[in-house]
């Protein structure tokens, strides 16, 4: 990503060679203040994967008035970030960003069908509790991808606040989660991905860190929880999924500026209420809480999984190092593996390549404009990385286990000064 030049503005964004000034609008922005991480920066290539056309229009109030001072760099003047923001126009002008209604519909129903099915276990054949609670977990699992896609506008590209709306409806109806949450957390993990002390998914502290900087600043408590993360990552992630349900409901509650609160909170409670009422039905409290941990343990294990293979195993950064957006997208996304048995499961982040160079693409494109991402890669020297599943798993294993090792052996204050 370009950096701050001396004499440009330090509180002004730069897209397409113009300064806006976005520091007291980004407080009211529907995707969260990720903009205030590119002031002094050039930040055309962001803007663009997140923002349809009609965005555009909207950032002529914006524009600075006065003496600007020089711009900085101008990250598409890049050839790699210019062939891949070319790839985007190109897939655009090919119907690639529109997506098939029908498909997400099939999304949905195998998601409804899951906890129908969970339902009818519970109800009528309560003695396999331990199918519907797993059923239930991959439902859970299923409605985080296509809530994904409703909240990356993938969906309704054209009506974003439909894709909003029903993003509220299945993400925290169903799941369980706040999509005001979600999402200033995921727009910034997409603008900056693997860059430490920005994005806020690999900020796991004091419970795991993926690289020995982070453990290196790491106070005492992180000290001791990175020394046995080898052990404990596998816990923490199968307990991912309260934690996150958790911070929806303080984050709608309790958070400045959410945009829909009120829905949020009715949606949040409905959640909570189907949820206590499905363990209700269950016959005996051993049943219930042996029903309450499978349906959630197996959804944060099965949510995890497919995210931290993607990333956790790949370059983690310091700002100051970062590339530009295209290529550190790439730089730090893997895909996975699959067969068109399996493909389902990972709800379109089997490609998180294509996914994060092109956030807003259905997912059901990504295979279409995988060759000529792997042929721009080609052609500047960036390594097209792809792991089958179980491969990629182990090295994120191998990741924590590398930074417990440097912990325990006192290697940190040598190589990293906290």
């Amino acid at each position: 990503m370009s950096k701050p030049t001396d004499s440009a503005p330090p509180r002004l964004v730069h897209i397409d060679g113009v300064a806006y000034d976005v520091e007291a609008w980004a407080k009211k922005h529907p995707g969260g203040e990720v903009m205030l991480r590119f002031l002094g920066r050039d930040a055309t290539a962001a803007f663009v994967a997140f923002h349809g056309r009609k965005t555009r229009r909207t950032l002529k109030p914006f524009r600075a008035k006065g003496e600007v001072g020089a711009p900085p760099p101008v990250e598409l003047d890049v050839p790699v970030e210019r062939e891949f923001d070319a790839l985007r126009v190109s897939a655009e002008q090919r119907g690639q960003f529109a997506g098939r209604h029908s498909f997400f519909v099939g999304r949905l129903s195998v998601i409804l069908g899951l906890i129908a099915g969970c339902v009818a276990a519970v109800v009528w054949l309560p003695v396999l509790w331990p199918l519907a609670a797993l059923a239930l977990g991959l439902a859970w699992q299923q409605a985080g991808w296509l809530s994904h896609d409703l909240l990356h506008h993938s969906v309704h590209p054209d009506t974003r606040r439909r894709g909003d709306r029903q993003g509220i409806l299945l993400g925290s109806i169903v799941l369980g989660f706040s999509a005001d949450w979600w999402k200033r957390k995921h727009n910034t993990h997409h603008a900056m991905p693997n860059v430490i002390g920005t994005d806020p998914d690999i900020d796991v502290l004091p419970l795991l860190a993926f690289d020995d900087r982070q453990a290196a600043a790491a106070g005492p408590m992180g000290r001791f929880f990175v020394r046995i993360q080898s052990f404990t990552l596998w816990p923490i992630v199968a307990f991912a999924r309260l934690n996150w349900v958790l911070q929806s409901i303080l984050w709608a509650a309790f958070a400045p500026r959410v945009r829909y609160r009120r829905q949020e909170l009715l949606a949040l409670a409905g959640h909570v209420a189907w949820n206590v009422a499905l363990l209700w039905a269950l016959p005996d409290w051993p049943t219930r809480i042996g029903f309450f941990f499978v349906s959630q343990l197996s959804s944060g294990l099965m949510t995890g999984a497919v995210f931290m293979v993607g990333h956790n195993a790949r370059p983690m950064y310091a700002e100051e190092t970062a590339a530009g957006f295209y290529a550190q997208q790439v730089q730090t996304t893997q895909n996975v593996r699959v067969t068109a048995l399996n493909r389902w499961f990972f709800g379109g982040l089997e490609r998180q390549i294509e996914h994060h160079l092109f956030p807003t693409m259905p997912r059901h494109f990504h295979e279409a404009v995988r060759a000529e991402v792997q042929a721009i890669c080609a052609r500047h020297g960036l390594v097209y990385t792809e792991r089958g599943f179980f491969q990629g798993l182990a090295d994120v294993q191998r990741v924590i286990n590398r930074v417990s090792r440097a912990v325990r052996r006192g290697l940190l204050s040598e190589r990293h000064p906290a």
